[in-house]
């Protein structure tokens, strides 16, 4: 115990966790007798651990989805996080740059220590196993702790229950196609359940952007985006929503001269970043401003002053009447409509700005940019997509690209360019491997077919029906048929879709409905708070298992992670919490999920490939049969550029790049040259189809005799909305506004990866979640910078302090995505501002679509009672103990 004496207190890192948290963790991971802890005395919340001598460094995963990927590495001694550092295996530099950690990654021991982790099974405690008990203290009641044992069989029993009263379709199974679930499979060898889908993330560019030719992130290499006048940035935030490399490469294009110009109803960080230059346009009304500055491009252009033909004619179908696809089953073109033809209604600048608010010489302006003359990058993210109505956005931006031939020559592409990779695009030089987990990213062998829409699953479970219209996420469309559905028992995972999918009150009463919930988490998210059973699960710093996301990374480089603490408390993995409940249904587990966790970890590294200057894959990790022994899993020795265990001490491989070499990519380069020789594989005329029949064909099916339904048509058409901003006004023609005046648009936060992290107080400290408003309506209801409102609708209603700006649009609200709802039970208020208290859960334009980004509220100065403190003195939640 010599070194209690010469503590440099200089060395300690602050923790979230409480002195008896650490304490305990400290006993738990089996520490050393000479491990030291000690508490600050002002704040018994801060534990320091002693000196750094004989600690070690592991490279850990950052496993959420939060938009980046990153290196985050942790010291350790003794069992305990001492302090964490990012990326610093090389020089940093644009030919070489590190992968630095954000805020979220860099705090996360609050996550694995913090003082509100679930440390066993717990039941609720008015919960009665068979009938759910009082049902109505979901969320509110007490809790118990429980046996692993206890808490399996209850498990057990009430599968067995919901599948021999009810069928396998009482079950649902809350994991869009199994991304990164154990119990999906689980589920799927003992009858099946009721899956759901939804656009997310991507918002529409996942029904059918490929069929027209603008698959999902295909665009340009780094080198290649050097050659652009101008970076597009429609709706794109990536200093906030794909954090890292993506700002890095844009302060890199920046410094080159490269103009910005930002679209979207805020002036966002990144925006600020890049100097651009704003072009405000009103949530989901994208689509209409393209309709405007397609006909400011035709109306204006003068033998190919704006317009490029050439590429038009040689390399697209659909424009005009002269170039028309030949499975075309009417004969409408892009051209005429925009011109009335059709409907008799122009879509010129001054119709497109009273829908879109962009003033009309920034519609010609931004035409004038878009033109043939400029090299242009347009990088859209799936904000404009993630809206009702917004079926035709991604085509009709890459309409507009087409027009101004921004496809295939240097410093010019088009597409949706967000998370990870973004402004890094085309084929990945390192690839990263999932581990062979069966089913990721498919629900094969599940076999009921029941697939509830995202944005209608609460009103499904409640009503006793619902709209099937297939898979939209599996790509599997039919035609829409109303289904009676009894839904039982609710799966949670690992998501948590009462707090990330639309309308939180909704959701709640699902919760409350059914007979079962059970939800396995590591602090009490919301599935959880509403379960009857809660299991705790390792973090992902516990366990050696294959890390869905980071199969997803920037195409340079990939990650490498090793298992750095013994799981916390009573804490299990996912992997043996389906392996125990799959005994119990009498399911044999190896034959459903044939690996033991620590080889799915294994393959993940060991199936990396690395690209050589032939454009040719060989194995990125070097394995020996002295890897394969030691850590004890299956393989062949292999031969690569790096050393096993250096990748996993290393956290990371990336190349080294530099202009000119053998990784650049223009994407459609060789179509663009000669498009018959070398057609567009995804379209069936091998051409960009600004009239694609296919997408007609589908939207057709799914939305034929659907109570909304919506004439998508083949064409890029404006579509009307529901709750767009058309809709906020009860007489449009008068512009009379009606009960809900203002467009409500979420945005992704640095302070949460979703609704993950948002318990971090380090992270709640630095980003405090305002609600942003602009400073005109602002001033008509007598609102300052900082007071607090309430922001409400039919669906619920929160309360947050405003940030006032001018950098909002007027009518616009904008909310900061994910916060935890905390839902005051005198008033019904949640005080976190959570968007989701407000989002609609009803049919939308279209089954399938998620449509987040348009909702109506209104807004005034909170008067009532409630207090709001910083959240960061809040305290965590921790479950109370009956």
């Amino acid at each position: 115990m010599d070194n209690a004496k010469t503590i440099d207190r200089r060395t300690f890192v602050k923790g979230s966790v409480a002195a008896t948290a650490a304490l305990a963790a400290l006993n738990l991971a089996g520490c050393q007798e000479n491990a030291i802890v000690e508490t600050d005395p002002v704040d018994p919340g801060v534990a320091f651990a002693a000196n750094e001598e004989g600690a070690e460094w592991f490279a850990v995963p950052c496993w959420h989805n939060c938009g980046g990927r990153c290196l985050n590495k942790v010291l350790i001694k003794d069992g305990v996080v001492l302090r964490q550092k990012t990326d610093d295996t090389h020089e940093d530099s644009y030919d070489w740059p590190q992968s630095r950690g954000c805020l979220r990654g860099r705090a996360m021991q609050q996550q694995v220590y913090g003082a509100d982790r679930l440390k066993y099974p717990m039941k609720r405690k008015s919960w009665e196993p068979l009938t759910g008990g009082d049902k109505s203290k979901r969320g509110i009641d007490e809790w118990e702790r429980i046996s692993w044992e206890e808490a399996l069989d209850y498990i057990a029993a009430e599968l067995k229950n919901a599948k021999e009263k009810y069928g396998n379709r009482s079950i649902f199974y809350m994991n869009m196609v199994n991304l990164e679930g154990y119990m999906g499979n689980v589920l799927s060898a003992y009858g099946g359940y009721t899956d759901s889908c939804g656009t997310q993330s991507t918002g529409t560019y996942s029904f059918t952007s490929q069929i027209y030719g603008m698959p999902t992130g295909n665009l340009n290499d780094r080198y290649d985006i050097e050659n652009s006048d101008y970076i597009v940035l429609w709706g794109h935030n990536s200093a906030w929503c794909s954090f890292g490399n993506p700002t890095y490469y844009l302060k890199h294009f920046k410094s080159l001269g490269i103009k910005f110009i930002f679209i979207g109803p805020e002036y966002s960080a990144t925006a600020g970043f890049a100097n651009a230059e704003w072009i405000p346009v009103r949530p989901g009304t994208d689509t209409a401003l393209i309709q405007g500055l397609a006909h400011s491009m035709l109306s204006r252009d003068k033998d190919g002053s704006l317009i490029d033909w050439d590429f038009l004619n040689r390399c697209t179908v659909g424009f005009d009447a002269e170039h028309m696809p030949a499975a075309a089953k009417t004969n409408e073109n892009y051209r005429d409509y925009v011109m009335g033809v059709y409907d008799g209604i122009e879509k010129t600048p001054e119709w497109a700005s009273e829908i879109c608010g962009t003033p009309v010489d920034k519609i010609n302006h931004l035409a004038d940019i878009l033109g043939c003359k400029n090299n242009v990058y347009i990088a859209s993210n799936g904000a404009p997509a993630r809206c009702n109505g917004s079926e035709n956005f991604p085509q009709a931006m890459m309409t507009i690209a087409a027009m101004g031939g921004h496809f295939g020559k240097p410093g010019n592409a088009c597409g949706d360019d967000q998370y990870y990779s973004a402004f890094n695009r085309g084929p990945s030089i390192v690839n990263g491997s999932y581990g062979g987990v069966p089913n990721q990213f498919t629900n094969a062998k599940n076999p009921v077919d029941d697939v509830f829409n995202q944005g209608s699953m609460w009103n499904s479970i409640l009503t006793g029906k619902y709209i099937h219209s297939g898979h939209q996420t599996l790509k599997q469309y039919t035609t829409p048929e109303e289904r009676e559905i009894d839904i039982r028992v609710i799966v949670s995972e690992n998501h948590n879709f009462l707090q990330s999918q639309s309308n939180i009150n909704e959701g709640i009463k699902a919760f409350r409905k059914v007979d079962f919930v059970f939800a396995q988490a590591y602090s009490m998210k919301a599935d959880a708070s509403y379960a009857d059973i809660v299991l705790p699960i390792c973090t992902r710093w516990e366990v050696e298992r294959d890390v869905f996301y980071f199969a997803f990374k920037d195409k340079e480089c990939s990650y490498g992670y090793r298992k750095c603490l013994d799981p916390l408390y009573e804490s299990k993995s996912d992997y043996d919490i389906a392996k125990g409940i799959a005994e119990r249904i009498g399911l044999n587990f190896s034959e459903i999920i044939p690996h033991e966790e620590k080889q799915y970890w294994f393959n993940s590294f060991a199936n990396n490939t690395i690209m050589n200057d032939k454009g040719e894959y060989s194995p990125l990790v070097t394995i020996t049969q002295a890897d394969l022994d030691r850590y004890g899993v299956s393989g062949e020795p292999q031969e690569g550029v790096i050393e096993f265990d250096k990748f996993l001490d290393d956290g990371i491989y990336r190349v080294k790049r530099s202009k000119g070499d053998a990784y650049g990519y223009i994407y459609l380069e060789d179509f663009r040259k000669d498009p018959e020789a070398n057609p567009i594989s995804t379209t069936e005329s091998g051409k960009l189809e600004i009239y694609c029949q296919k997408k007609g064909d589908i939207f057709d099916t799914i939305n034929h005799g659907y109570d909304f339904y919506v004439d998508v048509s083949p064409l890029p058409k404006y579509l009307e909305q529901l709750e767009g901003y058309t809709d906020s006004f009860s007489d449009w023609e008068n512009k009379v506004k009606g009960p809900y005046p203002f467009q409500m648009t979420h945005v992704h936060y640095l302070r949460r990866a979703h609704t993950d992290m948002d318990n971090i107080p380090w992270a709640r400290e630095a980003m405090t979640n305002p609600t942003f408003i602009n400073k005109n309506d602002a001033d008509k209801k007598g609102i300052k910078d900082g007071d607090i409102i309430l922001v409400h609708n039919d669906n619920g209603s929160f309360i947050r302090r405003a940030s006032v700006s001018r950098c909002i649009m007027p009518g616009v609200v904008i909310v900061p995505h994910g916060a935890t709802a905390k839902i005051d039970g005198a008033t019904g208020i949640d005080t976190a501002g959570a968007d989701n208290m407000l989002t609609t859960s009803v049919l939308t334009t279209s089954p399938g679509v998620n449509g987040w980004n348009t909702t109506l509220v209104d807004y005034e100065k909170y008067t009532g009672n409630l207090e709001l403190p910083p959240d960061h003195e809040w305290p965590q939640d921790i479950p109370l103990m009956g």
